[in-house]
């Protein structure tokens, strides 16, 4: 570790000299989670944290683990039936739109009818809706692949929520009183692993959906690929964000990818094995200086080919290394530790003007990918990682201004603490500050009024939301701390 920790470190910020002004959105997803059903003894706490975040752009995603609660068609149609049914994703839904209080949103509808691609033997699904099924995204040869099918039934499924019902393959109508408004619809999420589209399928199934529903509300725009590795298959990027591979009038309004950082897998289903805690910061950290990079790739390439698309990476997070563990193994510290490496994530992304950042994600739980959750899936209370979210959102926004920061003497600004100075929308000027390391460092602040305040999440401060606290000159950043400083 860098002894530059163990010292006091003056913070300097260059007023003067303005680095950018933030276009960039900080959000969260929220998936259709068993422990999210009203059934559930956390869903109460749960969607009241929700509402409290008060995140702009949140993105609500029936996930295709649990089928139950993502597929509104679960069996081919017949002569006789169509084999519609909503009611166990209409509860979530609702309770989404409810807690979202008129925030603008994102919809994404994105598992598609196991039945709707050809495989050896019919894809299954259980009869408890909470029980996890990673084998229903099974075949990558679609039963039709002009992808009209699919993408009809992705209009009855926006249809059913927006315009208040639909009408089926069979002539008859299913009427909903739905009149949601979902100012994004994405399409598909994740298409370049499980069902492994290609990217002129995925382009041509974008445009299919986009034509259909963007007839339900012609103000809605639409975000396309969702790529989970977009380094398996660059192609996706030249390929979907060449307009000439669209067809005329198909916008490209948004365009999305995933990133999480996380140590080395050596056995997900449990602990044991697994590298020590110690090491988990520096593999966090390393992998998000290698994201930075390639988003600024990413960037160059989609400004050459369709400049006026924004860029939203909607999933961030990171992952314990036992990832499907039942049982999980995850040290306390580790929620500060995931709160700074996003935090940090986010104020580098700030620079290269991305327009929406999506902590991943609400919620997950034990066997469940349960290192990303915002929440403590056995009381639904938040947890650090929640309250760096909040943090930031509560603080920061669309609209401010931001300024590079020195830390020490200025050779590696970056090697412990990450510093940056805000000016917001509101005229204030704020310091954000962020503690990579597992030890204690004491920063000097720069001039302050004697009205300055902290809000700090660290290691001790546990599930409690960081509390408004006055400041002098110094300041001591706990271990894995993401502060923000109210200087006046």
């Amino acid at each position: 570790m860098d002894d530059t920790t163990s010292h006091h470190l003056p913070i300097q910020i260059d007023w003067e000299t303005e680095r950018g002004t933030s276009r960039t959105v900080l959000t969260t997803h929220l998936w259709s989670a068993p422990p999210l059903r009203r059934e559930s003894p956390i869903h109460d706490r749960a969607f009241a944290a929700f509402r409290d975040l008060k995140a702009d752009y949140a993105r609500f995603l029936p996930f295709w683990t649990h089928p139950r609660l993502s597929v509104a068609q679960l069996e081919r149609p017949t002569e006789e039936s169509t084999n519609w049914d909503f009611s166990l994703l209409d509860p979530i839904v609702e309770d989404f739109m409810a807690a979202s209080e008129g925030r603008p949103v994102v919809g994404n509808f994105a598992t598609i009818p196991a039945w709707m691609f050809d495989t050896p033997e019919p894809v299954t699904y259980g009869d408890d809706p909470d029980e996890d099924n990673w084998a229903y995204e099974t075949g990558h040869r679609l039963h039709d692949e002009s992808t009209v099918e699919i993408a009809e039934y992705f209009h009855r499924v926006a249809s059913w929520y927006i315009a208040g019902g639909f009408t089926d393959e069979r002539g008859r109508r299913h009427e909903s009183g739905h009149r949601h408004r979902f100012d994004y619809w994405e399409v598909l999420c994740e298409p370049d692993v499980g069902h492994q589209l290609s990217p002129q399928t995925y382009t041509r199934l974008y445009d299919e959906v986009v034509k259909r529903v963007r007839r339900l509300d012609p103000d809605m725009r639409f975000i396309g690929l969702s790529l989970a590795m977009m380094e398996l298959n660059p192609e996706y990027l030249w390929y979907f964000l060449d307009p000439a591979n669209h067809e005329d009038g198909i916008p490209l309004d948004a365009f999305s990818y995933h990133f999480y950082a996380c140590p080395d897998v050596v056995n997900p289903m449990g602990s044991e094995g697994n590298p020590p805690f110690e090491e988990w910061r520096g593999a966090i950290f390393g992998q998000v200086e290698a994201f930075l990079d390639k988003v600024k790739l990413i960037e160059s390439l989609k400004n050459r080919l369709s400049p006026d698309t924004k860029t939203f990476i909607n999933e961030v997070g990171t992952f314990a290394p036992d990832v499907m563990n039942p049982k999980p193994d995850i040290p306390a510290d580790y929620w500060a530790l995931s709160g700074a490496a996003i935090s940090y994530l986010w104020s580098r992304l700030l620079e290269q003007g991305i327009e929406l950042v999506g902590i991943a994600e609400f919620i997950g739980y034990a066997g469940m990918i349960p290192g990303t959750s915002l929440l403590d899936w056995e009381t639904g209370e938040p947890n650090a990682r929640y309250h760096c979210a909040k943090l930031l959102i509560d603080n920061f926004g669309v609209g401010d201004r931001f300024f590079d920061a020195t830390v020490g003497d200025g050779m590696a600004p970056d090697q412990a603490v990450h510093a940056r100075g805000f000016i917001t929308a509101d005229g204030r000027r704020k310091l954000l500050l962020v503690n990579k390391f597992d030890t204690s460092t004491t920063v000097i602040l720069p001039s302050a009024t004697a009205t300055a305040t902290v809000s700090m999440v660290d290691t001790t401060t546990g599930a409690r939301p960081p509390i408004p606290t006055p400041v002098g000159s110094e300041l001591t950043l706990g271990a894995y701390a993401t502060a923000v400083v109210t200087l006046d």
